[in-house]
């Protein structure tokens, strides 16, 4: 008898355990089949270079289904596509609004004149006309290039300068040219250090040399020379008159 029981009270919780996975399914097909559509896209944060057309575009093509059967991964993938966006998260707002945030790429210079580099040292390929530092070295440095120019930047705008041009040979060594045209050859060894003495001595230098400075090399172990700029010598014009 007692054993009857016990075995009827195991197939009843054997059926309950069956039906749960079923509860759910047919939930999920109901809720996938309600007539619940996205009626707005909500762009959040600040951007300047992504064109409204193309999240227009990606509305059309990507957002399908209702609120609970949208592919957010889907629609990620394809805002990742766009040039300038470098990260995006997507969630859902209740009962008919999509909520995408946008981390657009912070552009700091061009890279070895085929792409543009980010503030986190990362490469990418988008269209941008205004003028930007160049960048030069091996891709697997990109991000080592990035820390070091905005470090070495820091130290030239004490003068009012900034890089035009930075470069990293192949073996390593470092060289930058500024806004005036100053060459600096910093090497390989005690860069930062080295380059903020100088600064510090800038102005005594160019007093010294009554002139500007063509290239100064750093590569010393204590010290540094200076190769002064020609400047072209300026001729008058002469304005012959007829008699």
């Amino acid at each position: 008898m007692f054993e009857k029981i016990e075995n009827l009270r195991k197939l009843i919780f054997l059926i309950y355990l069956l039906m749960i996975p079923c509860i759910i399914f047919i939930i999920y097909q109901l809720l996938i089949r309600i007539d619940l559509p996205f009626k707005e896209i909500i762009i959040k944060d600040d951007y300047q270079n992504i064109d409204l057309a193309q999240v227009e575009m990606i509305n059309k093509q990507y957002v399908r289904g209702n609120f609970f059967a949208i592919d957010l991964n889907l629609i990620r993938k394809a805002f990742k596509k766009l040039p300038w966006v470098r990260e995006v998260g997507i969630r859902r707002v209740w009962p008919d609004k999509l909520e995408v945030k946008i981390e657009e790429h912070r552009v700091i210079g061009r890279w070895v004149n085929y792409g543009l580099i980010n503030d986190q040292g990362e490469i990418f390929n988008a269209a941008f006309q205004e003028d930007l530092p160049s960048f030069y070295g091996s891709n697997e440095f990109a991000k080592e290039m990035a820390e070091k120019f905005f470090e070495i930047n820091k130290i030239l705008q004490k003068e009012l300068m900034q890089i035009d041009t930075i470069t990293l040979s192949d073996r390593l060594s470092w060289e930058v040219q500024t806004n005036n045209q100053m060459k600096i050859y910093l090497g390989r060894k005690d860069v930062i250090a080295k380059l903020d003495l100088f600064i510090d001595r800038y102005q005594t230098v160019l007093q010294e040399l009554d002139s500007r400075i063509e290239y100064v090399d750093l590569r010393y172990k204590n010290g540094f020379s200076i190769k002064k700029l020609i400047e072209p010598k300026k001729t008058k014009a002469i304005n012959n008159t007829a008699l």
